[in-house]
């Protein structure tokens, strides 16, 4: 994306290739590959074995390696006494690579140039996962996952094949299989509107969560808010993220716009990017900002610009509606609001009807990678465990006990807050101060409780009491408000191209929203700068 005018600022990302024992080279992809909205898991077959065996001839593993992102569970926060915890609990040795998370798909990259460096398990999100499925580079684990006791357990969630169904991708032979696996729901975005913005400006904020508003009527509710707060009302982590979880922060303004390619209603896929919804989709952008609804820093923020912005305590850059996380960050929204001083009561708004439903990203997944000489037993005694309804769960979702957590006897204070600590009898759950962030309670560890795909085996999550109220009703209310998002399958040429073709779309956004651009010039840039590229794309996914 740009500023104000000339070549896009994103730089072009590293492509990669790597060498199989068949001499295959092939190339690794750039961001943003399935729907803007979505994100996708992994795994194809190797190993010992092309399917999982049957539980009765499967060994427990020896040393094997994990390579993960660092922001699970990071090293601040207690990563090795989780490590430590889930030794002790499941016995097994894991050599743990941890890159750094802003480089971490280069080193996936350059870890898999190599048998010798490939990591015998690694989570990937939706960008990788199709494409080192496709590639051979993963395990199938589709029978493994039908004959496991997490599956077979009678405790997995209402919406847990559907989610998990999201996974079902090509592997090398083309073949639809499930090469990942993920024990939480992925997740996805809603819109907040601070209810003191809505009662400065006279709107009855009942009637805003309540009713189903069309974009009109929305798109008033923002202008009355502008005018109340005098300046503009949203700031958005860039008009079109690159960040977790590639969905659009402005939903209520793509609306049913395709930012890339999909299946159409006649099972055709297209491009789109080129077609009339998009171009409406930039008009309301264009509009949006030129009403100075919209801050026009939206173009190049952060996640984390856009955050310290609707957290701000200048009058004069605090945004009233943010589009983020649901479920556990609602809690999180309110409280910084509240440590800043501000009005914590935030007002969900369901999805405008002409968006129809928020999405629900394809969870990032563990991957078992044809490096792994026992692919069934780390299935059955590492990722089948994650869900195991016990212990093993309990450290996935909270972190490791006497670190994060306890259960003993004890008063808990928070750093700064030592005379307001709370006592908690012998064998009662709770929560301890963060490592990182000993001023707040730890919340959570990898899988987060309220998107757990499996319940406990007593039906109680031993950490339920701890969860805030407002961050279970808001988890509720995005369940019943999104869809799952739909993956787009990988070929080279997909992978080849779209780095391209996502700079010149991202470009496009943002001069048509700073009106740089017509929509038609927009439009003409595209076609002129990647129509070529986007058809030869189009032309893979339909063969």
């Amino acid at each position: 994306m740009t500023g104000g005018g000339g070549s896009p600022l994103r730089p072009k990302r590293r492509v990669y290739r790597f060498m199989k024992k068949t001499v295959k080279k092939l190339t690794a992809v750039g961001l943003t590959l399935t729907s803007v909205m979505g994100l996708v898991a992994c795994g194809s077959d190797a190993g010992t074995s092309t399917n999982g065996s049957s539980s009765a001839e499967v060994t427990k593993p020896d040393k094997f390696t994990v390579m993960a992102d660092s922001t699970i569970v990071t090293e601040t926060n207690g990563a090795q006494a989780f490590y430590d915890y889930l030794k002790e609990l499941t016995g097994l040795d894991i050599e743990w690579k941890r890159p750094d998370h802003s480089g971490y798909y280069d080193a996936v990259a350059n870890a898999f140039n190599s048998d010798e460096t490939m990591p015998d398990v690694c989570i990937l999100s939706s960008d990788y996962y199709a494409l080192y499925a496709s590639n051979g580079f993963l395990w199938n684990m589709t029978d493994a996952w039908a004959n496991s006791e997490t599956k077979n357990s009678g405790r997995l969630i209402d919406t847990a094949e559907s989610v998990l169904s999201a996974l079902m991708v090509n592997g090398e032979d083309g073949t639809q299989a499930m090469y990942g696996f993920s024990p939480y729901r992925g997740n996805g975005c809603c819109t907040y509107i601070k209810k003191a913005w809505l009662d400065k400006a006279g709107i009855d904020a009942d009637k805003v969560a309540n009713d189903q508003m069309d974009f009109d009527t929305y798109y008033g509710i923002l202008k009355q808010l502008a005018a109340s707060a005098g300046h503009y009302v949203i700031s958005s982590p860039g008009f079109v993220s690159t960040e977790a979880p590639y969905t659009n922060y402005l939903p209520e303004f793509f609306q049913k716009a395709n930012y890339t390619f999909y299946k159409n209603s006649s099972g055709q896929y297209v491009d789109g990017f080129s077609e009339k919804a998009m171009e409406e989709a930039l008009t309301r952008l264009q509009t949006a900002v030129s009403d100075g609804v919209i801050d026009k820093e939206s173009v190049n923020n952060s996640t984390a610009n856009a955050r310290d912005k609707f957290y701000s305590t200048d009058a004069s850059a605090e945004s009233g509606v943010f589009t983020y996380w649901a479920g556990t960050w609602a809690y999180t929204l309110k409280t910084n609001l509240k440590n800043k001083g501000l009005d914590d009561e935030l007002i969900a708004i369901k999805p405008i009807k002409e968006l129809g439903s928020y999405v629900e990203r394809i969870a990032p997944a563990w991957c078992i990678t044809t490096a792994a000489k026992n692919p069934e037993g780390i299935f059955k005694y590492f990722i089948d465990t994650m869900l195991d309804g016990g212990d093993i769960q309990t450290a996935w979702e909270y972190g490791a006990k006497g670190t994060h957590w306890d259960t003993k006897a004890e008063t808990v204070t928070l750093q700064g807050k030592e005379d307001q600590g709370k006592t908690y009898e012998e064998g009662t759950f709770h929560m301890l101060p963060s490592p990182e962030k000993p001023n707040s309670l730890m919340q959570k560890n990898h899988i987060d409780p309220i998107l757990a795909l499996a319940k406990f085996k007593n039906g109680t999550d031993p950490g339920s009491a701890t969860m805030d109220e407002s961050a279970i009703s808001n988890g509720e209310f995005f369940a019943k408000n999104s869809k799952v998002a739909t993956a787009l399958p990988m070929t080279t040429e997909l992978s080849e191209n779209i780095t391209d073709i996502n700079t010149a779309r991202n470009y496009v956004i943002a001069q048509v929203a700073l009106n740089n651009m017509t929509v038609e010039q927009g439009m003409e840039y595209y076609k002129t700068t990647v129509g070529s590229a986007s058809e030869t794309v189009l032309k893979s996914l339909n063969q």
